[in-house]
């Protein structure tokens, strides 16, 4: 997106209200979403020259919103970062012309299927670019909607991600290195899309990022020691980022000119292989940058295409995807394969190792957000920090979530009146188990930070015991109101024993026997209820069985009535008129 005299971004719709491809010749695509800007770069100070970071949380919410309604945990999150003006947000563009083209259509045509038609078909649904010199995106931007995908038999949730330009005259460089740290941290694929060729300056700010990284991850493995103190195989372990390390860094290098034959896709990616293996080679002093490079992350790799055509970089194409060079959708075609069908690398939460899960996604954007607001590269221990407090944010979650999801099983919605004596105990076990599992989470960091969220979750818990027991309380008229029914039969049975005694038992043995099995009926039912009500008077006081009592009483009432008005209404039918009406008055009253 292009910015205003302001420097806000102006929406891509607002943009391009000129469209030169007629609209009969474009084909509509079924976009689930659309580019929603998460990472703010804004202007500060009276002379508007300085800049800080800033989070749209409602756009934030929106994106995590979409991700957990696909009910997919894993996320492959795939950020594009690079110069500007060498087309990122147009190859984001093609990677969501791939994730939703028709799966058919991709078996039978390929993927080079995506260069037919218009590339600004739907532009408000799409990562805006454009051929110009000025640059169309700031800070960073989400596709609001994942991708859901079966990728080596592992469902992900795909989430896209377009980055300010790296190297942008109207940006400080701060800020551009802040978005690049950003990115960084965020993604689980890290594409670095590059003109022509890899280049030094390219290294360079790989390596002032990767060495933070290094003196990050230094304290987190050894955060209580002094560095004077340290042997060099101790320092060689305390920078070892092990399960701390980035994930996946994919070099894509734009317009290499040195391919034999651009349209043979395997030699070009074994020219490739053999150009990396280069670039890597320690042929001078670079005083460890590319060993700190290879080393921060998991896996390196790089892709190289061709030039995608003088008329596909004119100011004047319209979108027409037919001018794309033949050479470059081969190759473009064959990397979108290798990246949504081939590969996938699941989002890891860097302080622990284990897979992110989306819910944590807001902790972390906005935790590494706070520590980049000022808009420079913070200090390392700054980013230790914002990890912990992500993590320990998580961690209280989860352990509030596990408190309530057991105190639910004993006392939840659905739940009947539990003693307060078996109640409190379920809570204490409730609540060890549950900062049990904020100790086996929030396992990293400061303890400070850690001790302070602890006592929150300590503190929330307590909240949520009072609504349980609040809760529990209000069942206590339920208590023998179950029994409701059985009393409605019982006191049947007692009216019509005792009207057998002035009909029929004075001269029928049938009657009298039946009025003895009524008797029984009653006499057992009472003797049930009273039961009840003994062990609960022991087991938890006068007040609750009065209250327990009166529940009952209440309950059978409104079935007395109830069955009342059935018997009369069909014997109305039938009939007999002028039988009263019970609870009539109420009713009008009320």
């Amino acid at each position: 997106m292009a910015d205003n005299k302001n420097g806000e971004p102006v929406p891509a719709q607002a943009e391009s209200k000129a469209k030169v491809v007629p609209e009969e010749k474009k084909v509509k695509r079924r976009y689930p979403g659309k580019p929603v800007q998460v990472v703010r770069v804004e202007e500060t100070g009276e002379d508007k020259k300085g800049r800080k970071i800033a989070i749209d949380e409602e756009a934030l919410a929106l994106v995590v919103k979409n991700i957990e309604a696909t009910g997919v945990k894993k996320l492959y999150m795939v950020s594009v970062v690079g110069a500007m003006r060498t087309g990122k947000s147009f190859l984001l563009d093609l990677f969501l012309r791939y994730l939703t083209e028709d799966e058919e259509k991709l078996k039978k045509e390929g993927p080079e299927c995506v260069f037919t038609g218009n590339a600004r078909t739907e532009e408000e649904h799409q990562f805006y670019w454009r051929a110009s010199s000025e640059r169309t995106t700031t800070g960073i931007w989400f596709y609001s909607a994942p991708f859901v995908r079966t990728i080596q038999g592992q469902k992900v949730c795909v989430l896209l991600i377009d980055t300010q330009g790296l190297f942008d005259p109207r940006s400080p460089p701060e800020i551009n290195k802040a978005i690049f740290g950003l990115s960084v941290l965020l993604s689980s694929m890290q594409i670095l899309n590059v003109q022509n060729r890899i280049q030094e300056d390219t290294l360079n700010q790989l390596d002032f990022f990767t060495q933070f990284a290094h003196s990050a991850v230094s304290i987190l493995n050894d955060p209580i020691s002094s560095p004077k103190s340290t042997s060099p195989e101790e320092k060689k372990n305390k920078d070892d980022m092990g399960i701390h390390k980035f994930q996946t860094l994919q070099f894509l290098v734009r317009d290499w000119p040195n391919f034999e034959d651009p349209m043979d896709v395997e030699a070009n990616i074994k020219e490739t292989a053999e150009v990396v293996e280069d670039t890597f080679k320690e042929t001078f002093d670079d005083s460890g940058q590319r060993e700190r490079i290879m080393s921060s992350f998991e896996d390196v790799k790089a892709f190289f295409f061709p030039h995608i055509g003088m008329k596909a970089i004119s100011k004047r194409w319209n979108g027409d995807l037919k001018v794309v060079e033949e050479a470059f959708a081969k190759n473009a075609a064959h990397f979108l394969r290798y990246l949504f069908d081939e590969t996938v690398v699941i989002k890891r939460d860097m302080m622990r190792g284990t897979e992110l899960e989306p819910q944590v996604l807001v902790h972390y954007i906005k935790s590494f957000a706070e520590v980049f607001k000022e808009g420079k590269l913070p200090e390392a221990v700054s980013l230790v920090e914002a990890l912990t407090k992500a993590t320990t944010l998580d961690a209280a979650d989860k352990a509030v979530k596990e408190y309530r999801n057991l105190m639910d099983a004993k006392a939840g919605p659905d739940a009947q009146y539990v003693s307060q004596r078996d109640l409190f105990r379920h809570h204490e076990d409730a609540t060890e188990k549950a900062i049990r599992l904020f100790k086996t989470i929030a396992a990293f960091g400061d303890k400070k930070t850690r001790e302070e969220a602890k006592v929150k979750v300590e503190k929330s818990v307590i909240e949520e015991w009072k609504r349980y027991n609040e809760l529990n309380a209000s069942r206590i008229d339920k208590i023998l109101s179950r029994y409701a029914w059985v009393a409605v039969i019982a006191i049947g049975a007692f009216l019509i024993d005792r009207l057998s005694d002035y009909t029929c038992d004075w001269w029928s043995d049938t009657c009298r026997d039946f009025s003895k099995a009524l008797s029984w009926i009653y006499t057992l039912v009472a003797l049930f209820i009273g039961g009840q009500t003994f062990f609960l008077y022991h087991g938890e006081g006068q007040i609750v069985v009065v209250k327990a009592v009166s529940g009952l009483f209440t309950e059978a009432s409104t079935q007395l009535i109830t069955y009342y008005n059935q018997f009369r209404g069909k014997a109305e039918e039938i009939g007999f008129k002028g039988i009263p009406e019970l609870g009539r008055e109420k009713s009008q009253s009320i």
